[in-house]
């Protein structure tokens, strides 16, 4: 700037001076060897700045040779030499963190699970197909804002993530040219590339987009994944269809597209207006061969394809229909889940599921004598019920559901809901030829139920004493959780040798545990009394709390003389909490607190007498039959409210729904809860409150 200063002062014809410079260095170039030197760019640069008067030059303009030619206009072009060099530095490093950020990503979705991936790009997948169904109704090709068409900023997002997608799965492909021509990809190359330029063109066009139904073949792996279908049947149904439907969508857009566009070489002139649907209907038309003639194809291009599409159409018609049809009609008839209902409890059976071991089994357990049943029988057998077993799961249909599958399978488990069940039953054929065998499967089953879920309660019948022992080798089998095996011959043996040491013993035990009701003779023969004996079964009640305190020989004095019952054992439980059986104990032992009792009784309603005996009510009745649920006890799950406004507390007493817990919850209205001690029995099903009593 000092320079330029000086030079404008130094001369008043400043601008004659840049002129003459000017042509000199014109003369200096055409010489081809000498530059601009100093004083010419001093002087360029005195003549810029010499008078306010002069109009200032233009921008430096660069000289040119005919020799070479560069520029015609002769503007400086430097920016492009430095943007070579920009371009280069700043591509490369995108280059690298573009490849090192879809490297990591490829790594947090490989962590993540590919089946969250894959089941998320089916899902766009299909609803870029619906955004495809819902434009179709558009014309093939038409002018649209991207920002005012929400369907297309949709559409645009969906396909930006397919294309991160893509390059994914390219990054990770292993053979990069069959990665390149499989389906999937070709999908992506026809319908990604065209959102983007419609964007560009504010132009869009249908065009291949229908090809997103070809992920619809896919469906059965999806199902899979998401562990919906377990099943051969239902994984082959799932995917004949899904083949079915896709190709059948895919078909219809490309009638579609050509029908409405026309022929290319008839300048699109023969284009006619047809819905997508319409060409739907079309083409289910066609593979059916029943071509009704309303809507046909009146393109070229249409028609070719209609000729091969009937070829290859009608044969995937003529095969996947019937094959459909057939698993569909092929479906169990017990082939169903098990619901279970809240508050009810069940029970799963299985083994040798004949008429006779069931009706054995329900006449047993569904006995009118036992006091109500709320437990609902689950049958799980591999052959489907004859009519005689089906017409005796009829009559019991309140309580009896019997579903077809077998206990090996895992995923039968799932269905009759063993993972909830009280118990599983193994029910043995005693009649089969060799009972080694029988235990055998018998022991598998219990492998198998076992492994599905260990805490689950077995009871499995065993016909050989020695077969016992390998029940032992199964690690989550439990003596003390429950779990048991009775065998038969044992039992037999042992009514035997019992027998021997007191003649009619087994007689009477095996009168004891069948259920039989009582046949009331009016004269009075042994076979009364002995038909009256028989009626009584061997049942358990908790004892009233009016018995805490006394001697076993007292408590059983008191039931046989006041209530007509005859207690034979109690269950009795030490200070570590163990029980223990013990029959006839003696004077020594005291009654407890929800004491369990064993009785012989005709039937479990006469055993109820043990538990609402109250020595208040009750003392002075002399027909046991009076003796019924006084207003000392609370068997239901109450709550008592008892506000005291001198102390502030509220004192809510509840029975707790586990069967050997009841506790008294205490609310302080300045602490909160609290948990006190409990003033309630034992078991629900005779609670009584202390402090009323």
């Amino acid at each position: 700037m000092a320079n330029g200063g000086g030079g404008g002062g130094s001369s008043g014809g400043g601008g004659g001076g840049g002129g003459g410079s000017s042509l000199r260095m014109s003369s200096n170039i055409h010489a081809n060897h000498l530059s601009l030197d100093a004083s010419s760019s001093s002087s360029s640069s005195s003549s810029s700045s010499s008078s306010v008067h002069e109009p200032k030059m233009d921008a430096l303009i660069i000289p040119v040779t005919m020799e070479v030619p560069c520029d015609s206009r002769g503007q400086r072009m430097w920016w492009a030499f430095l943007a070579s060099s920009m371009v280069t530095f700043f591509g490369g490093l995108f280059i690298i963190l573009l490849w090192r950020t879809l490297k990591y990503l490829w790594t947090v979705c490989c962590h993540c699970g590919g089946k969250t991936k894959v089941v998320l790009v089916f899902a766009l997948s299909i609803g870029a197909l619906v955004i495809y169904f819902i434009d179709s109704s558009n014309p093939i090709e038409s002018c649209q804002n991207f920002y005012k068409d929400f369907t297309l900023q949709i559409d645009m997002a969906f396909n930006v993530f397919f294309l991160l997608y893509f390059g994914l799965r390219f990054i990770a492909a292993n053979d990069k040219l069959w990665f390149w021509l499989e389906v999937n990809s070709v999908v992506d190359f026809f319908t990604v590339p065209p959102v983007f330029v419609s964007v560009y063109l504010n132009r869009s066009w249908l065009g291949l987009r229908f090809l997103r139904a070809l992920r619809l073949i896919q469906f059965s792996e999806i199902l899979q994944f998401l562990n919906i279908l377990k099943t051969s049947n239902s994984i082959k149904l799932v995917n004949l269809l899904s083949i079915f439907i896709s190709t059948w969508l895919t078909a219809a857009g490309f009638i579609h597209l050509v029908e409405n566009s026309g022929d290319p070489w008839e300048n699109f002139q023969n284009n006619q207006a047809l819905t997508y649907w319409e060409c739907v209907y079309l083409l289910m038309v066609t593979m059916s061969t029943v071509g009704y003639g309303d809507v046909y194809a009146k393109t070229t291009l249409g028609r070719l394809f209609m000729v091969f599409f009937i070829l290859g159409g009608l044969a995937m018609f003529a095969s996947y229909v019937p094959e459909i049809i057939e698993l569909i009609g092929n479906r169990k008839k017990y082939g169903g889940s098990y619901s279970a209902v809240s508050g009810r409890k069940h029970i799963v059976v299985c083994g040798h599921i004949t008429l006779e071991s069931v009706s054995n089994f329900l006449k047993d357990f569904l006995h009118k004598d036992r006091d109500d049943v709320n437990v609902e029988i689950v049958f799980l057998h591999n052959i489907s019920p004859n009519l005689e077993l089906e017409a005796l799961f009829k009559r019991h249909f309140t309580q009896v559901e019997f579903y077809q599958g077998s206990v090996l399978n895992p995923h039968d488990l799932a269905r009759v809901k063993i993972e909830s069940a009280d118990a599983c039953l193994i029910l043995a054929n005693k009649y089969c030829a060799d009972p080694d065998a029988e235990d055998a499967s018998n022991i598998m089953r219990v492998i198998s139920i076992k492994n599905y879920h260990p805490k689950i309660r077995i009871i499995t019948q065993m016909l050989q004493y020695h077969n016992k022992a390998h029940l032992l080798n199964i690690p989550s089998w439990n003596w003390k959780e429950g779990d048991d095996a009775i065998c038969l011959a044992e039992l037999k043996l042992g009514f035997i040798a019992q027998s021997c040491l007191a003649q009619g013993l087994s007689t009477m035990l095996a009168n004891l545990f069948s259920m039989r009701s009582f046949i009331k003779i009016e004269e009075d023969t042994w076979q009364k009394y002995y038909l009256e004996g028989v009626s009584n079964e061997m049942y358990t009640e908790y004892l009233s709390s009016a018995f805490v305190g006394l001697s076993f020989p007292t408590v059983c004095e008191l039931c046989f003389v006041k209530l007509k019952l005859l207690m034979i054992a109690i269950e009795y439980k030490s200070a570590n909490r163990e029980s223990r059986i013990l029959i006839n104990p003696g004077n020594h032992l005291k009654i407890q607190e929800g004491t369990l009792g064993f009785f012989i009784a005709s039937d479990a309603k006469e055993v109820k007498r043990a538990f609402f005996y109250c020595k208040a009510c009750h003392d002075d009745i002399t027909d046991p039959k009076r003796i019924k649920k006084c207003g000392c006890k609370r068997l239901e799950t109450i709550i008592l409210h008892t506000v005291s406004t001198s102390s502030g507390t509220t004192t809510i007493r509840e029975a707790d729904p586990h069967p050997f817990l009841v506790k008294e919850l205490v609310h302080d209205s300045n602490h909160g809860p609290k948990e006190a001690s409990s003033c309630w029995d034992t078991h629900p099903s005779s609670l009584t409150d202390h402090s009323t009593r």
